[in-house]
């Protein structure tokens, strides 16, 4: 699923690089489309400026990266403040693995479009959805340990 979301927003993001579509489209609301709940909208109003400008556009999820990262890491550290010794042991693997996996993503989406123009955009705006599907993740955690 995160494939198929992934895909279509970098789709939407290869056309909104296009100067005729920038100019009707804002790149914000190309991303929107298929971006996870939690993506602020700060990000958003960044990528709409941008534009087609991908310089610009690196430095919204760039700065979005960070949010999401803040976001992640207080969630990890509240639940590994309300998690028994087994299950703060079993966290702790989980998001080794899930970092492990982040890195791996990253280097092979490169990998994969490394002829492309805007790979490096594009990988970027991946992660940062990962970032924000396992904030989203950590933050239900949190959730029902709460309960």
């Amino acid at each position: 699923m995160l494939r198929i979301r992934t895909f279509t927003t970098l789709t939407a993001l290869s056309v909104c690089a296009s100067s005729a579509f920038a100019a009707t489209s804002g790149a914000g609301q190309s991303i929107r489309q298929g971006a996870p709940k939690g993506i602020t909208e700060a990000f958003y109003a960044c990528a709409d400026k941008a534009g087609s400008d991908m310089v610009a556009l690196g430095s919204c999820t760039s700065s979005e990266k960070k949010v999401q990262d803040t976001r992640l890491n207080k969630a990890y550290a509240i639940l590994m403040t309300k998690l028994e010794p087994r299950a703060k042991e079993s966290m702790k693997a989980a998001e080794r693995s899930w970092l492990d996996f982040n890195g791996k993503a990253v280097n092979a989406e490169l990998d994969l479009r490394a002829a492309d123009k805007t790979a490096s955009i594009e990988a970027s705006l991946s992660e940062v959805f990962r970032y924000c599907d396992q904030a989203n993740v950590l933050e239900n955690f949190v959730y029902f340990v709460n309960d």
